[in-house]
């Protein structure tokens, strides 16, 4: 399966008790690793800084449409989850609180069609960025791909705010003899995610590189 050139996103939820939403588009690049695009918050998050912190919007693409490290070829965890998958991911922040995100993804006309449903109590000062990230994906043999990543955000003044998660994914229709092959694997992520503030709308930018299963 040819993967993505695009990812369309739908986010709602409740945040610290009052509801939010936005909408975007980012367009993958697979040769570079890149993505690139725009999130638009039609409701922004309650006790939230629309800004350089992506952990509501986009963190979770980070796979798709990455660029392999040390392989000319390599199938990924699009090959795994296929045409259409859900997941869970649960991001915790310290002191600063947690948040919890369902997706219903599914790929049509190679376009991945994101729909994120977000719940948490989360309340941060004002950051300047975010550090790079880590992400280790393992695939278990029961047809689901679990990661665990970490990255910072960095503030303007201060110690940096230390980002731990753990995520689910579950193919609707997952290939046993693939998942079986593959089972005890992992992949290592890397990513680096910039965006920058117009108003309401967040301008994205990452680059990203997988390894091959190891």
């Amino acid at each position: 399966m040819t993967g993505p050139t695009s990812v369309d996103l739908t986010i709602s939820g409740v945040l610290n008790g009052r509801p939010f939403g936005a909408r975007g588009r980012l367009r993958v690049d697979s040769c570079t690793g890149t993505k690139d695009g725009t999130i638009t918050y039609s409701t922004p998050p309650a006790g939230v800084t629309v800004g350089p912190d992506s952990t509501i919007a986009s963190t979770g693409r980070c796979f798709v449409g990455a660029r392999p490290s040390g392989a000319a070829r390599m199938n990924g965890p699009m090959k795994l989850l296929g045409r259409e998958f859900v997941s869970l991911r649960v991001t915790s922040l310290g002191r600063y609180g947690n948040v919890s995100i369902s997706e219903r993804a599914r790929i049509t006309r190679g376009v991945l069609r994101s729909e994120l449903t977000a719940l948490g109590e989360y309340r941060i000062p004002v950051v300047r960025g975010m550090g790079p990230l880590r992400e280790t994906i393992r695939v278990e043999g029961d047809g689901t791909l679990v990661s665990s990543g970490r990255y910072t955000l960095l503030r303007p003044h201060g110690r940096p705010i230390h980002v731990r998660y753990l995520h689910f994914y579950h193919p609707t229709n997952p290939d046993r003899r693939l998942f079986g092959r593959w089972r005890g694997r992992t992949f290592v992520l890397r990513a680096s995610i910039s965006v920058r503030v117009r108003g309401r709308t967040l301008v994205y930018h990452s680059g990203s590189t997988i390894s091959p299963p190891r």
